[in-house]
């Protein structure tokens, strides 16, 4: 089997409410192109990284398929509290890459496969017909497959965009995708069928150090403190939003809170300084507030924006994500 390039959604401020769309609930994942032939499961990230091995959950689909060939595009969901998807923890289980500790990953982070398009059944290359029609073949072929007992479904399609925008809203998920009924499967986002509507989401995180420019504070570098690690784990840095009475507060206590050792658990911050600016480590007490248009598949905040200093304690940045 060839190596089919993932269709992406484009960013859309607005729901697609006109006629000739469907929408989905856009799961917070990690994008996942399963490969099946002879009886083999092959498992790739949406850049063609493989995993095949690293996601047992979809085994069953060996047995299940019949030896049929099959292409998959979906997504990789880790559910958190109340079934809301956690992209944090989905994206712990993406960066397991060893195979003695994949048994403990994966009982403590179990993956659904949320699957949304096929892309070819048999000898019957799909991508070059229309999406509905596409829907439909999943739905007769891999429907019997789906269920609590394989952790594998079908995405649901919804015909009102602005109600399923504001339920999503409600249950604090990240937001719809809407497609053309009549879409092809186009790789990349040169296309004009697929687009996401996003919510603007809000984290709490705590300050691990200061980026400099000349003598006054540029960027803060953030992290957050899941329960169980002892430092930081790195999300990025914010400057957008950073007040005058900001500075003053960062300026004043700067002699209390500056550390020697890095608060951070990798070594993403190593490489931060691109500019010949210096950074100062804070010891890790202060948190803030960082509003994100969404996370990357690396975890890092994109589009940050500081929207203020909080008097909560580093436990609570855990990563949680609230939407606004």
């Amino acid at each position: 089997m060839n190596w089919v390039i993932p269709m992406e959604p484009v960013i859309c401020p607005d729901v697609k409410d006109e006629s000739g769309y469907v929408h989905e609930i856009k799961w917070d994942g990690i994008r996942g192109m399963v490969y099946v032939q002879d009886g083999k499961v092959r498992i790739y990230t949406k850049k063609g990284k493989e995993k095949t091995g690293f996601y047992p959950e979809l085994d069953v689909l060996k047995k299940a398929l019949g030896g049929k060939s099959v292409i998959l595009d979906g997504e990789f969901v880790v559910l958190g509290e109340e079934g809301v998807p956690s992209f944090y923890k989905s994206l712990i289980r993406e960066r397991v890459s060893s195979s003695s500790k994949l048994q403990y990953y994966a009982s403590l982070y179990p993956v659904c496969y949320m699957v949304f398009d096929i892309l070819q059944y048999e000898d019957h290359i799909l991508v070059n017909i229309p999406l509905i029609e596409r829907k439909q073949i999943l739905e007769e072929n891999l429907s019997s497959l789906t269920g609590d007992d394989t952790k594998i479904f079908l995405t649901k399609m919804y015909q009102d965009g602005k109600k399923l925008f504001e339920q999503m809203k409600k249950q604090n998920m990240e937001g719809i995708v809407s497609k053309k009924t009549d879409s092809l499967y186009i790789g990349g986002k040169k296309h004009n069928a697929w687009f996401k509507t996003k919510f603007i989401k809000k984290m709490l995180c705590v300050v691990g150090g200061i980026q400099w420019k000349s003598i006054n504070p540029n960027s803060l570098v953030l992290g957050i403190k899941p329960p169980g690690s002892e430092k930081l784990v790195y999300v990025g840095k914010a400057s957008a939003g950073l007040k005058q009475s900001d500075l003053m507060l960062i300026k004043e206590y700067i002699g209390q809170l500056e550390w020697k050792e890095c608060p951070f658990t990798t070594d993403e911050t190593i490489e931060l300084d691109r500019t010949g600016e210096r950074f100062t480590w804070l010891y890790p007490a202060l948190t803030c507030w960082i509003s994100f248009l969404e996370l990357t598949n690396n975890g890092h905040l994109r589009h940050p924006k500081i929207e203020g200093f909080a008097v909560l304690p580093i436990e609570e940045a855990d990563g949680k994500v609230l939407t606004e």
